[in-house]
């Protein structure tokens, strides 16, 4: 039985498509879920010259034990050192390499020729070797490369020091046919593959993805995965659950720890905001599948009845987060009853969040067909009380604009989505803000028994974490 080393590259994908909006505090707490669930490597995103990025590595740096955590690198030598330098204190320590290997990638969008690329390619490797011993070779767009480059190029990165060698599939448009037909020919092509791991990075734009990995097992020993974080490459929890329907007859096994597979992504969609309505039908994990949610926490519950509650959906939260969580529980609990599905839906709405600025202490709404709309909110900040009136073209607008006149500044809305978050008459509404700032977005959620007060908390809790990232980390 043949082991297969997966990789998962949500934090360094989620970097990349910004509309994310993850906060620090989440992309730690995602590096803990994988962790947990014994993904064999994290990527990050690279280390920019923001202090955030080298901060988040040397945090995950430390806090990992068992997880290889692995940072992308150009051939930019300043940025390589940078990442180097963030990684100096991990026990498992890995630089990625990722350089353009077709055509089009690299006369079109980075604006190298062939021969300048490929003649950087072994001293950067060396360089790369000379600080961190573990050294990882991608090849972007490897499946448009030409052939003879490909081969001449994997072989300069092996000998100078590569222990693994990563094809990506950057289109993500070939057949699980062709991408066998393509690893059985690179290998015969480069026979210095043997030494190494061979990893392969397929996109999923056709939805062919999990196919196309089945069909490239014989060959290949290391597979790129991502959560919902980071849609549009080879899914985590689709392709761990074939390997676990299909593995045993394929003669290869995963590390990661599928029996708590399907709770462990439910979790990674509460910090991410990714749906997983479905999962359990389309993965065959139905019997993983959510409490039924009929178990109710009477509203006189205190603090160590939720705390258990917490822990039997088999969730961990920290002391701040179980403060938050009970006293939203408390809050929610004088309207409804609460069950374990509106448990789920507390955590979900309070992991991840950082430490808020600005708390919501209490709101008030006029709104009808003959009235302008008016809010009145009130927010808390180092104990004091602030508040403010406005207008707005309809409730949640004017709640919108009275934020803003507290905080000083009014954020560009770049999205805002509602939804239902539990089931019945009795639902909690979910909203989900996203807010523009500096060319960066931040995402947040809010939750409560009326879609205004949810509007209201998604909104402080995106504004919250602007104002977390200007007092600096």
């Amino acid at each position: 039985m043949s082991d297969i080393k997966i990789v998962d590259i949500s934090l360094r994908e989620s970097e990349q498509l910004s509309a994310s909006g993850l906060s620090f505090k989440q992309k730690i707490e995602m590096a803990k879920l994988l962790e947990k669930l014994k993904i064999d490597v994290i990527e990050t995103g690279f280390v920019s010259g923001a202090p955030a990025d080298a901060v988040l590595v040397r945090t995950l740096s430390t806090m990992l034990d068992g997880s290889v955590i692995c940072v992308p690198v150009s051939l930019d030598r300043p940025g390589i050192e940078r990442a180097a330098s963030a990684l100096s204190k991990a026990k498992k320590a890995r630089l990625n390499l990722i350089v353009p290997a077709s055509t089009v990638q690299m006369e079109y969008i980075y604006h190298l020729k062939a021969d300048t690329v490929l003649s950087q390619v072994r001293d950067t490797v060396e360089y790369c070797v000379s600080l961190c011993p573990d050294v990882e070779f991608t090849a972007e767009d490897a499946t448009r490369a030409e052939p003879d480059f490909l081969s001449a190029m994997l072989q300069s990165a092996i000998s100078a020091g590569a222990k693994t060698v990563t094809l990506c599939d950057a289109t993500g448009e070939k057949t699980p046919d062709e991408i066998a037909a393509f690893l059985q020919s690179v290998k015969q092509k480069t026979p210095a593959l043997q030494a190494v791991t061979l990893s392969l990075h397929l996109r999923d734009n056709l939805g062919l993805a999990a196919a196309s990995a089945l069909a490239a097992v014989p060959w290949v020993q290391q597979f790129k995965v991502s959560c919902g974080a980071a849609p549009g490459h080879l899914p985590l929890e689709q392709f761990l659950n074939v390997l676990k329907v299909r593995g045993e007859a394929l003669g290869v096994a995963a590390g990661p720890d599928v029996t708590s597979l399907f709770r462990t992504c439910r979790k990674l969609d509460a910090l991410t905001g990714a749906g997983h309505s479905g999962r359990a039908a389309a993965f065959g994990l139905a019997g993983e599948s959510a409490p039924a949610g009929t178990e109710v926490l009477s509203a006189d519950a205190d603090i160590a009845a939720v705390r258990s509650r917490i822990e039997q959906l088999g969730y961990e939260v920290s002391e701040e987060d179980l403060n938050e969580i009970y006293r939203l529980f408390k809050e929610i609990a004088r309207s409804k009853k609460v069950d374990s599905r509106d448990i789920e839906a507390l955590i979900a709405d309070t992991a991840g969040q950082v430490a808020p600025t600005f708390l919501l202490d209490n709101y008030v709404i006029n709104s009808g067909s003959a009235i302008t709309a008016t809010a009145f909110i009130r927010v808390v900040k180092d104990g004091d009380p602030i508040q403010a009136i406005a207008l707005g073209d309809g409730p949640i607008d004017a709640a919108f604009n009275a934020i803003g006149q507290i905080i000083g500044r009014h954020y560009e809305l770049d999205d805002f989505q509602i939804q239902a978050v539990t089931e019945g008459t009795e639902a909690m509404g979910g909203a989900l803000v996203r807010l523009r700032q500096d060319g960066k977005l931040y995402a947040g959620r809010g939750l409560s028994t009326d879609i205004v007060g949810a509007s209201i908390r998604a909104y402080l809790s995106a504004a919250n974490k602007i104002v977390f990232e200007e007092k600096g980390l």
